[in-house]
């Protein structure tokens, strides 16, 4: 499973802990509160979903106002309905029709709908939330990559003096034990940089390839299942990296026959 699918299971285990001590505070009885809110939650994860995933995107952020009220009136009476029916059937089942145990007196549809819709709600703020960070961080990525493209070049700091190297020039990063080998088509430059920084001042036409290699993509010739071939020197392809550069390879080989069709 991955990270995202943690997340949710992590965030409704939250809601499912809310809703237990909640309601075992109202009936002093968080083993009978548990068991209700365990029926009580996929009532609650489905009427969040189907309002966050399908009525604000489909109806709401498209304008469709009158859908979306009416839409939200229908989800709201069955919602609601299935709840009470929830309240009924723990009633039956969990209390064993004893009122003492469960409360169910003070278990009004009004409580139910305050809770049921305020996870709705909050769920919803923090998709929003969500999503506006993630967005920030895409057009901030954009325009970096953006600002490193429009460099024709890249200053490093060798011997005490900054060094212009053309990007279209440089064929190959390669880091050693305390210091870094760049490679262009003329010469060979020694610094003393860390791979890893001088890849984050690089735009995406360099990936990375090794822990110790960063390679220009425009410079491979040929490349296996192990090596890429840049002006016949073989550089290893680390096991990690394998994936996102067969990915990119074949991306830009597949992009390349295109141009030239």
């Amino acid at each position: 499973m991955n990270k995202r699918i943690y997340r949710h299971i992590a965030y409704w285990t939250l809601i499912l802990l809310f809703l237990t001590l909640f309601f075992g505070h109202k009936w002093d009885n968080h083993i009978v509160a548990f068991y209700f809110s365990s029926l009580l939650l996929p009532i609650v994860i489905g009427t969040t979903y189907f309002f966050n995933l399908y009525l604000v995107p489909r109806y709401l952020l498209n304008g469709k106002y009158w859908y979306f009220a009416l839409y939200f009136f229908y989800m709201l009476v069955v919602s609601l309905y299935l709840e009470m029916l929830v309240s009924l059937l723990s009633f039956a089942i969990i209390a064993n029709y004893k009122v003492d145990v469960m409360g169910i007196d003070s278990l009004s549809i009004f409580i139910l709908g305050i809770n049921l819709y305020l996870i709705v709600f909050v769920t919803s703020f923090i998709r929003i939330v969500i999503q506006f960070r993630e967005k920030a961080q895409l057009v901030h990525s954009l325009q970096s990559e953006i600002e490193k493209k429009q460099k024709s070049s890249i200053a490093i700091l060798a011997n005490r003096k900054n060094h212009h190297i053309l990007l279209d020039e440089l064929l190959y990063i390669e880091s050693l034990d305390d210091y870094i080998k760049v490679v262009t088509n003329t010469s060979e430059l020694k610094a003393r940089e860390k791979i890893s920084k001088l890849h984050s001042r690089l735009p995406d036409q360099f990936i990375r390839i090794h822990r110790s290699f960063i390679v220009n993509k425009e410079n491979v010739q040929t490349y296996t299942k192990t090596h890429v071939i840049i002006q016949e020197t073989s550089l290893p392809i680390g096991r990690t990296y394998k994936k996102e550069v067969f990915e990119i390879l074949d991306g830009s080989e597949s992009t390349s026959e295109r141009s030239g069709h």
